[in-house]
C-alpha cells in the first residue's frame, strides 16, 4: 500500500491542532510521519477521552484539552497544520467546526481530513467494519447521542470543496490485512460488539438491534474485517489577498 500519509514527511510545522483527538490515535501518526513539529495540541468535547489521552502523552510536546469545537480557545491563525480525523461522522455542526478550525489556521497552513467512507470497491470483510459502524451509531442515536451512519466519498469531497482549501489533494487509502478471518485482525470489532450488547440491556425495545448484533458477528466469523476505505484531504488556507498598486 503507498505511504498515504507521506505529504506529513515533507512538512516542517511549529504548532499543530488535532481536532476531535479522542483517544490521541491520530497524534501518534502525526507524531510517527510529520518531518518536523514544536508541539501538538489535541482537543476533544469529551472529559473521558482527554482524560485517556492525557495519560497516553506525558511527554511536553503534546498537550491534551477538554474543549468546546465550535468555541476553539486558541487566538486567530494560531497552527500550521490543523487536523480531523474519523471523527466527521460524530459532529453535529460540521459548519462551525469546519469555520473554527479555519480561523485558527495560519494564511498558507495546512488542513487535514481523514474519514472512511461506505461505498465504492470495498471488500466484504472492509464492509463488516461499515456495518458495525451503522449498528452502533443507530445505538447511539437511540440513546441521544448524535452519530451519524458512514458518509460516501462523494459527501465528504463535498465537505472539502466547501472550505474552498487551496491546492485540495485527496488520496485514497486502506490498511491492507492478509487474513480477514485471523481472530487476531478481529479482536477489537468483536469486544466492541460484547461492550455494545451490554449497553444494549438498558435499552428497551432493543430486540432489533439485538437480532443485528448477532448476524455481525456471525459476519465475522464467517468473511472476518478489515478497516474500511479511507479518504485523506489536505489543502492549504489561502493567503490575504494583496492590495494592487497603481
Amino acid at each position: 500500500m503507498k505511504d498515504a500519509f507521506q505529504i506529513l514527511h515533507h512538512l516542517d510545522v511549529s504548532l499543530v491542532l488535532d481536532a476531535a483527538t479522542g483517544r490521541g490515535e491520530f497524534i501518534q501518526v502525526l507524531k510517527q510521519n510529520l518531518r518536523s513539529y514544536a508541539q501538538i495540541i489535541g482537543v476533544d468535547s469529551s472529559e473521558k477521552s482527554v482524560n485517556f489521552a492525557q495519560s497516553v502523552f506525558p511527554e511536553n510536546d503534546v498537550e491534551i484539552y477538554k474543549m468546546d469545537l465550535e468555541d476553539l480557545e486558541f487566538e486567530d491563525a494560531s497552527f500550521d497544520l490543523v487536523c480531523i480525523s474519523n471523527s466527521l461522522h460524530h459532529i453535529e455542526h460540521l459548519d462551525q467546526v469546519f469555520s473554527e478550525m479555519l480561523r485558527v489556521l495560519k494564511p498558507g497552513g495546512t488542513f487535514l481530513i481523514t474519514e472512511m467512507y461506505k461505498d465504492g470497491n470495498q471488500s466484504e470483510a472492509q464492509k463488516t467494519h461499515i456495518l458495525m459502524h451503522h449498528w452502533i451509531a443507530s445505538i447511539d442515536r437511540r440513546f441521544g447521542v448524535f452519530h451519524q451512519e458512514t458518509y460516501t466519498r462523494d459527501e465528504l469531497l463535498a465537505m472539502a470543496r466547501e472550505l474552498n482549501l487551496k491546492h485540495l489533494k485527496v488520496e485514497d487509502f486502506y490498511y491492507p490485512v492478509d487474513n480477514p478471518t485471523d481472530p487476531k485482525n478481529c479482536e477489537a470489532l468483536r469486544k466492541n460488539c460484547e461492550d455494545t450488547f451490554k449497553r444494549l440491556e438498558n435499552l428497551p425495545d432493543n430486540e432489533d438491534l439485538l437480532l443485528e448484533g448477532q448476524k455481525l458477528i456471525e459476519r465475522i466469523k464467517q468473511v472476518g474485517c478489515a478497516s474500511a476505505s479511507r479518504l485523506l484531504i489536505t489543502g492549504s488556507k489561502p493567503l490575504p489577498k494583496t492590495k494592487s498598486t497603481k
